[in-house]
């Protein structure tokens, strides 16, 4: 996510009233993206002597009702759901008021959602989900993982399963350790198999349309990957950059990713034309006719739709 925020704020206006939101976006997503590679990096660390099957990013539906879950741990004693959580400062759970809040380094607080709640509506929608399916499994726990490098627990309910990223490990044995082997418990296998064979992965609206931003304000023509201007030219068949010098034969295949990114799961001829400030029709129709697409109508009405 945080390289599509990239690419978004690449294409507006330096002074774009929103680009300041947008970099604050981009460092909170990559500081998350940061955190999950360092919590799996952690989870190299677990060796288990029974079976066990490890799932990350685990995107599942039910009815209306869809979840993406951080990570998966599925044995015989008992299925641990792993949330992580890129928040940092002093972190405080209330006990009395039942409210989660944080202190950053400025010493501002902010309240936030309870991370246990969402725990909680994870573990209860597989606990439906595996029923919907009539799969007989253990039971279903979870921990919450805190991933930032800098974060302290100033307090926290004793009896929950919280921890930093080095705790996870000896935290997930202490669960495992609390539930007993059950006599009808699948194997790992067959549960892991169930959900690899339902994934209903994560669907975020293009990103002009989630921030509420005209997509006619962004900038048009082909990127450079090396500079990351708008400057490339076509030249026979292979994009040069005019500002510097860069040589790609497959430049329009990155502006037809971004516009379905930023602006529209489908496009027509017209629409790419203007996004890429391509001039030739003949061009415009076998570069799109060349992308993996579906496509819709015909001649002048024609559209091309991203596949599921």
């Amino acid at each position: 996510m945080w390289e599509c925020v990239r690419l978004l704020m690449e294409r507006l206006p330096d002074r774009h009233p929103e680009q300041e939101y947008l970099k604050k976006e981009f460092h909170r997503y990559e500081a998350g993206w940061q955190g999950e590679k360092r919590l799996h990096s952690k989870m190299v660390e677990f060796h288990w002597g029974e079976p066990y099957e490890l799932l990350w990013d685990v995107g599942l539906k039910l009815g209306d009702w869809k979840v993406q879950i951080d990570g998966l741990l599925v044995t015989e004693r008992c299925v641990i759901v792993i949330s992580s959580k890129n928040i940092s400062g002093k972190i405080h759970f209330d006990a009395v008021t039942s409210e989660f809040y944080r202190f950053n380094n400025e010493g501002e607080k902010m309240v936030m959602e309870d991370p246990q709640v969402q725990l909680a509506k994870h573990i209860r929608f597989l606990e439906l989900w595996l029923k919907q399916r009539k799969i007989p499994h253990p039971p279903i726990d979870g921990v919450v993982v805190f991933t930032p490098r800098h974060c302290e627990f100033i307090a926290k309910p004793a009896d929950k399963h919280i921890c930093k990223t080095y705790q996870a490990v000896e935290t997930i044995y202490k669960i495992l350790d609390a539930h007993a082997i059950s006599a009808d418990s699948p194997k790992p296998s067959r549960i892991r198999r169930v959900i690899e064979s339902n994934l209903y992965p994560y669907e975020r609206p293009p990103l002009c349309e989630y921030y509420r931003i005209d997509p006619r304000e962004l900038k048009v023509g082909v990127k450079c990957v090396v500079c990351r201007e708008c400057t490339m030219e076509r030249l026979y068949k292979i994009w040069i950059c005019k500002a510097c010098g860069h040589q790609d034969t497959n430049a329009h295949e990155l502006a037809l990713q971004e516009y379905f990114v930023l602006v529209s799961q489908q496009i027509d001829s017209r629409e790419f034309r203007r996004f890429s400030d391509i001039e030739s029709r003949h061009a415009v129709f076998r570069i799109l006719s060349a992308a993996n697409l579906i496509t819709t109508g015909s001649k002048r009405n024609r559209r091309y739709l991203v596949k599921k």
